[in-house]
Order: C-alpha cells, then sequence, then structure tokens
C-alpha cells in the first residue's frame, strides 16, 4: 500500500549492499512547490526501515541532531549554564570520565547501545568512584539531548558501575584448572580467544581491533596502536603456546583483522562478551571478560616477573617513555619470558 503524501518512501537500492533500504522524508517544499526530501537513514531490512520511517513520523525529529556524535554531545554539554555552574573539581571530574568513553567518542550518540558504554565502564580500572563519574556523565548527556529532543530516553539508568565493597578487589583470576580445562577445548574459537587473553593480558577491544599489519609472528609480538590510555599504546609479546592461535585466526580471516566475524568484519565486542559468558557457563565457570587480563597480570606476579615489565606488556602506566615502550625491541625477549611462565 502507498504511504500518504508527506509520509516518506521506502527504497530498495540496487547492488549487494549491507544496508540497501533508504528511507527518505519531505521536510518541506521549494519554491515551485516540490517537496525536498532528506535521507533519514539507511536499513538491512525493510521492516527495520517501515519501524524507523514509522518512529519518525509519530514523532518527528532534526535529522541533523540524530547524527551528532558522543563528543559532539559532550562538547555541546560542557557550553552549558549546567556546565558552567559545577565546582571545578566536579568539572575535573566529569573531564576525566570523558577521556574513559574515548572508543565511543566518534560513535552517533542517538543510537548508542547500552552495551557500548557499559563495555567501557567494565573496561576501567579506576574503581568504583570512577565508574559512577562515567555513569553520572552518561545522564547528563541524555538529560541534555532529552531536552534537545534528540533522544527520547536516558540508557545511562540501565549501566551498571557496581558497589564500593565490589568493584576493587572483586576480580577473580582464572585458577590453574580452569586453564587446564580451557586448553582441553581449543575446538571452539571463543576458547581460543579467551587463552589469548590470558596469555596476553590485553584489553577486549586491543584484540578484536588487532590488524594483521601490526602482527608479527615471526618475531612473536603484535602491536597496539590504538587504547584508552597512552601507556597502552605498546608492543604485546606472544606467547609460545598461543602461537598457533594467531596463525589460524590470521589464516581464516579474509579481512584486515586478524578476528573476524562470520560475514568478514571486525568482530564485536558486544557479541565476544555474550558468547564468552556461553562458553563459560557450558564449562561451568563464570568470569568477566577482565578477569582474563587480572589471570595474565597474577600469573606473572606468581612466576616472580619484574613489575615494571608486567607493566609494559599490560599497558599500565610506567617509567618508560612512549618512545621507548613503541619503538625499542631490547626487552621483546624479555617480555616473550615473561608470558611463558603462565601457566606452567
Amino acid at each position: 500500500m502507498k504511504n500518504a503524501n508527506g509520509y516518506g518512501s521506502i527504497t530498495k537500492l540496487k547492488g549487494n549492499r549491507r544496508k540497501p533500504y533508504m528511507v527518505r522524508i519531505t521536510v518541506g517544499r521549494d519554491e515551485n512547490g516540490f517537496p525536498i526530501r532528506k535521507v533519514l537513514g539507511y536499513y538491512s531490512s525493510k521492516a527495520n526501515a517501515v519501524a524507523a520511517l514509522s518512529d519518525y513520523n509519530r514523532e518527528p525529529y532534526d535529522i541533523a541532531s540524530r547524527k551528532l556524535t558522543f563528543s559532539d554531545i559532550y562538547n555541546k554539554w560542557i557550553e552549558t549554564k549546567e556546565f558552567d555552574k559545577l565546582s571545578k573539581s566536579a568539572q575535573k571530574c566529569y573531564k576525566a570520565a570523558y577521556k574513559k568513553y574515548e572508543i565511543i567518542h566518534n560513535k552517533v550518540f542517538a543510537t548508542l547501545k547500552i552495551c557500548d558504554m557499559q563495555n567501557c565502564i567494565d573496561d576501567n580500572e579506576s574503581g568504583y568512584t570512577s565508574n559512577r563519574d562515567m555513569k553520572n556523565l552518561v545522564s547528563k548527556l541524555y538529560q541534555y539531548s532529552m531536552v534537545q529532543e534528540i533522544v527520547s530516553q536516558n540508557k545511562a539508568k540501565m549501566l551498571d558501575v557496581g558497589s564500593p565493597a565490589k568493584t576493587k578487589g572483586a576480580r577473580i583470576p582464572y585458577s590453574d584448572e580452569e586453564i587446564d580445562t580451557l586448553w582441553k577445548h581449543t575446538d571452539d574459537d571463543i576458547v581460543k580467544l579467551i587463552l589469548i587473553y590470558i596469555y596476553t593480558g590485553v584489553r577486549c577491544n586491543e584484540l578484536l581491533y588487532l590488524k594483521k599489519e601490526n602482527l608479527h609472528l615471526d618475531e612473536q609480538y603484535f602491536e597496539v596502536v590504538k587504547s584508552k590510555t597512552d601507556s597502552g599504546i605498546r608492543i604485546v609479546p606472544i606467547a609460545d603456546i598461543i602461537v598457533p592461535f594467531f596463525k589460524y585466526f590470521c589464516d581464516k580471516s579474509q579481512s584486515q583483522w586478524v578476528i573476524t566475524a562470520e560475514y568478514g568484519g571486525r568482530l564485536a565486542d558486544s557479541w565476544y562478551r555474550k558468547q564468552q559468558q556461553s562458553v563459560l557457563t557450558s564449562l561451568s565457570m563464570k568470569h568477566t571478560t577482565h578477569e582474563a587480563r587480572h589471570t595474565c597480570i597474577t600469573q606473572m606476579t606468581i612466576h616472580n616477573v619484574n613489575e615494571s615489565v608486567i607493566k609494559e606488556i599490560v599497558g599500565h602506566k610506567s617509567a618508560q617513555s612512549f618512545t621507548e615502550r613503541v619503538y625499542t625491541h631490547i626487552y621483546l625477549k624479555t617480555k616473550i619470558d615473561a608470558v611463558n611462565t603462565i601457566h606452567t
């Protein structure tokens, strides 16, 4: 059935496209009376396109504002009277919280998913107070966006920041018995990834954003070129025992990424976290994604690896300069020896 005049239209574009359904709306008429149309968006299915057009007609909104990124919204909010009235210490806390969302700075704010923000909080290593500040910042951004009619709900209410009693110190490393169990199930790709996280200590997206050009299997290391902190930009050694896993994923991938989804694109962290929990549950284990990183640190500490070497490997703040950390290979063998101590 044809849509009413002014309602908008849905067109299926030719070619092999991931989102072939284009939705256009009428935003006015020119001086000759012809309709002025703008693209509302592109969608993977007709049902999604119909829903988007229906949502727009039920509650019309400014298309341009719906394209504002997380950073755009933040920069607009810090120019408001509300922010200006805050104490200097409160402003400092919000600015620090903003930096911890670096990985979603360029994502469109209106389309952010709860898991996008929750992943940032889960990866935060600064404790409960910092997690709380992160949630409060997002809540402020949503409140501002609701007033501007950019979004209709405050998703910050659904974010989990833990509690003062359990956020720090509650991370439980994988036991030797659990690691043994994982090694018995390496036919599963998710198990392979869990073991890679345990033996490298990288943050979730540091591995999922790894490109083939930054992987050097012959020398047993890879480069983290994008991280949530400056100290996170580093060279990560690859333990002897997991070299075959990297080779496996590289051979399997047909794209620039080392770890890929079934359709060939980069594997999403939200999908990985969900699959990890499913696999661990089937093996009668319960761990967060970050606890693999904690296991790496714990194992090296147990085997008396120098603390500065551990910091270099996992990307904690250290005495070395940025240049020394990234471009000096003098300590590579020391780092490989360090990760080779894990679960021995």
